[in-house]
């Protein structure tokens, strides 16, 4: 399906959740495309280093904190209506134009502060960008709006606990190594802290959704990749394998309500709310594949890969050695470590020619296929390759207990300039 039809099926379903759900009566509103592509698969903004970013501590309060973007200043210039800015909003979400989408439906919120629909497209948005503070934020806001339906408060949290998942995920993966045949996470003792109020924070939303509507698959999905999120984090062995029953347990119980597998062109859509096995990292290669012990593999067939494809290093040259073996200009650095400034453009390319390790998130369909790649730790000039390297890589199809089972993991990739050997792939 090309990019612009899976954009306008996308924000179809999701008008038809936010504006339509003052209409219906059923337990829970329908949330199969809501969730779709969480990020922008092309690569991290300019600026990432190798460096571990920083990430906020989440308290429990900060779901009612105003963390919302700054309002667009134009719709006081305008005699614009709340309407007519969801409308303008709307027109901007279906070409892809997140941000002033954002500010539309923002600016909206600031003349009618309980516009349902607004505070749900927000939300929304605010999530495609990738600013899960934000649009947990409006999905509270929307949840305990006056005589809210429980429905669309289910949805709402369940939601909610989604974006704890999302930032859980980024900080945990990010610290993943393959050694000994295991995958070993080894947080600083703040990320450790942060991660874990992440994840207590996304099970008390999913067990909210759970309270109001109690066949809610979605929820119990979110709630799945919560407790194996926590597993891989554990430093206690004995309460990393209580995360995973816990996991396995939910996702038995998201399976069993759960609407069958998409099939087809509907199977290459990204949608976190099907069922989903989060594992730790992908082996990098046959040999590895062979050796490497996963306990969050222990109950899926399948889903090893079958296609690796290596991301290529940037063509981009070094500067040309000057002879003296004391000028830093042939390598962009100093002998101490340093960076050293080389002229315009010059020292920049000759730094971004240095190795770099960049690890992707992946999301691999009931078919084996990548449907979502985002970067969770790497460098701006290598990120790019290594999203299109992870986009090639196909795998077997997965069942966790003889159903079909999307699988989220991550591969890293180990990458060197022409001429030096690198980790395969």
């Amino acid at each position: 399906m090309k990019t612009k039809h899976l954009l306008a099926l996308w924000f179809a379903v999701t008008l038809a959740v936010v504006g339509t759900v003052r209409g219906q009566q059923t337990a829970k509103p329908s949330v199969a495309q809501t969730s779709a592509t969480p990020k922008s698969t092309a690569q991290k903004p300019a600026g990432t280093t190798a460096t571990k970013p920083a990430v906020a501590p989440a308290k429990k309060s900060d779901a009612n904190a105003s963390t919302a973007a700054p309002i667009a200043t134009a719709a006081s210039q305008t005699d614009a209506s709340p309407t007519e800015l969801i409308s303008q909003g709307k027109q901007l979400y279906r070409t892809a134009k997140f941000k002033p989408a954002l500010a539309k439906f923002e600016a909206a919120l600031k003349l009618e502060p309980d516009n349902d629909e607004a505070l749900g497209l927000a939300a929304v948005t605010a999530f495609r960008l990738d600013n899960q503070a934000t649009s947990r934020e409006y999905f509270t806001r929307r949840a305990e709006l006056p005589g809210q339906k429980d429905s669309v408060k289910a949805y709402s949290y369940y939601r909610v606990a989604l974006t704890y998942w999302r930032e859980a995920h980024d900080l945990v993966a990010q610290y993943g190594e393959i050694s000994d045949d295991r995958v070993h996470y080894k947080l600083p003792e703040d990320g450790l802290s942060q991660a874990k109020d992440m994840i207590q924070n996304g099970l008390e939303a999913a067990e909210r959704a759970l309270a109001l509507t109690a066949n809610f698959p979605e929820a119990y999905n979110v709630q799945n990749l919560l407790h194996a999120e926590a597993s891989l984090a554990e430093t206690s062995e004995k309460r990393a394998a209580e995360h995973r029953t816990e996991a396995w347990q939910s996702l038995r119980r998201a399976q069993a309500l759960a609407k069958p597998a998409p099939e087809g062109k509907a199977a290459e859509t990204a949608d976190f709310s099907f069922p989903t096995a989060r594992i730790s990292e992908f082996a990098r290669t046959d040999e590895e594949e062979a050796t490497l012990r996963d306990p969050l593999c222990d109950l899926l067939i399948g889903g090893k890969p079958i296609k690796r494809v290596a991301a290529k290093f940037p063509s981009t040259r070094p500067a040309k050695p000057t002879g003296n073996p004391n000028d830093p200009s042939g390598k962009g650095v100093t002998a101490d470590g340093s960076a050293v400034s080389l002229g315009t453009g010059r020292g920049a390319l000759t730094a971004a020619y240095a190795p770099g390790i960049v690890k992707v998130e992946v999301l691999i369909s009931t078919e084996g296929k990548v449907v979502f790649a985002h970067v969770v730790d790497g460098r701006s000039d290598l990120n790019g390759a290594a999203i299109l390297a992870a986009r090639g890589w196909t795998f077997e199809p997965a069942k966790f207990e003889d159903r079909p089972v999307q699988i989220s993991g991550v591969i890293t990739f180990d990458m060197k300039p022409p001429g030096r050997a690198a980790t395969k792939p």
